[in-house]
């Protein structure tokens, strides 16, 4: 009741300054009017307090215009930082190595990468993952072969220096003997590659021993094998060069054809299947020869790995493969390193 302030300050400062002059009655009258109006006053004054005048909210302050803010390219989370170990590990295999067909032994170089699929300790006593497996096996073995493609030239040849030979000419051509000018069964040096693809095996590991840090597994799969070989007669044992050197044979046409036959096509150079070299082009083009055959075929395996540390492991490895055909078993055996993440 701000209004009223004033009034009252004017009445008790000035208490006969609109009194009226009709007597003292009147006046005392008019008086007890006014103290009851000022009392009413202050009793409406104590009792409701004038409310407070909230300040006024200040305007918005005016935001500078956005700016548009390019995405930054970040890296996508990668397995190791993010999640940790998972139980997995990728390997080397160098091992020496049998050979199908009844070939020497040799090396085995290989890799795998091997994932998890099912880790019940409690019931199983390990751990059962998926393997993957890629090798080369390379071996190298001397004996003797014989090419028909050279009995073949051999006739031709003799033909041609003695038409009247008849049967001599052809004795001698298969044979390699007399006036024949190309050796038909030598010596050579058979090198052998078999590729080794192993796309699916299960891998069981064995966690018995974990207190030793030590893990048998074994390994059952299937694999795609690809073998390559090639004869080198010129490593043989002793080394042929294509031509007979003790061929009776009128000496010049024994020079012509040391010239032109001699430690090259079609019987000097490597031998595709025993038989007979490639082409003179291929062979300036550095194209290699050989004979190969791609087979499905059975792989197993076994093992054990120690590990040296948490992300590093040392063991054995053995592998058994069987191609399709006759004598394709082989096997590989070494050493194993792992790495696990």
């Amino acid at each position: 009741m701000k209004p009223l302030l004033p009034l009252l300050v004017t009445f008790l400062l000035f208490p006969g300054a609109a009194l009226p002059a009709d007597g003292d009655s009147e006046r005392i009258r008019a008086l007890e009017e006014r103290v009851a109006y000022l009392e009413s006053a202050l009793r409406e004054l104590i009792g409701k307090p004038a409310p407070s005048r909230s300040p006024a909210p200040l305007p918005p302050a005016e935001l500078p215009p956005a700016r548009a803010i390019k995405p930054r390219f970040e890296m996508p989370p990668e397995l190791i930082p993010e999640i940790g170990k998972i139980g997995a590990q990728v390997g080397l295999l160098i091992s020496g190595s049998g050979s199908p067909f009844r070939l020497n032994n040799g090396t085995f170089q290989g890799g795998f990468i091997d994932l998890p699929l099912l880790d019940k300790p409690d019931r199983m006593r390990g751990k059962i993952s998926y393997e993957i497996l890629v090798g080369m096996t390379g071996s190298r073995t001397t004996f003797r072969t014989t090419s028909n493609v050279a009995q073949v030239a051999n006739l031709t040849v003799l033909t041609a220096l003695n038409p009247t030979g008849g049967l001599q000419n052809v004795t001698a051509a298969l044979s390699g003997t007399g006036a024949a000018p190309f050796p038909v069964t030598t010596s050579t040096e058979t090198r052998l590659r078999v590729l080794q693809v192993v796309p699916f095996s299960l891998k069981y590991t064995s966690t018995v021993l974990d207190r030793w840090r030590i893990r048998p597994y074994g390994v059952l799969g299937f694999g795609i094998f690809v073998t390559i070989h090639a004869q080198n007669p010129a490593r043989g044992t002793p080394p042929a060069f294509g031509v007979r050197q003790d061929a009776q044979l009128p000496p010049d046409i024994l020079a012509f054809v040391n010239q032109n036959f001699g430690g090259q096509a079609p019987f000097g150079g490597p031998l595709v299947a025993g038989q007979i070299s490639q082409s003179p082009e291929l062979e300036q083009r550095g194209l290699p020869s050989g004979h190969g055959n791609l087979d499905l075929g059975l792989h197993s395996g076994y093992g054990f790995e120690y590990r040296l540390m948490k992300s590093l492991s040392l063991g054995f490895d053995g592998r058994w493969n069987k191609i399709a055909g006759t004598n394709g078993g082989f096997g590989t055996w070494g050493t194993r390193i792992g790495i696990h993440f």
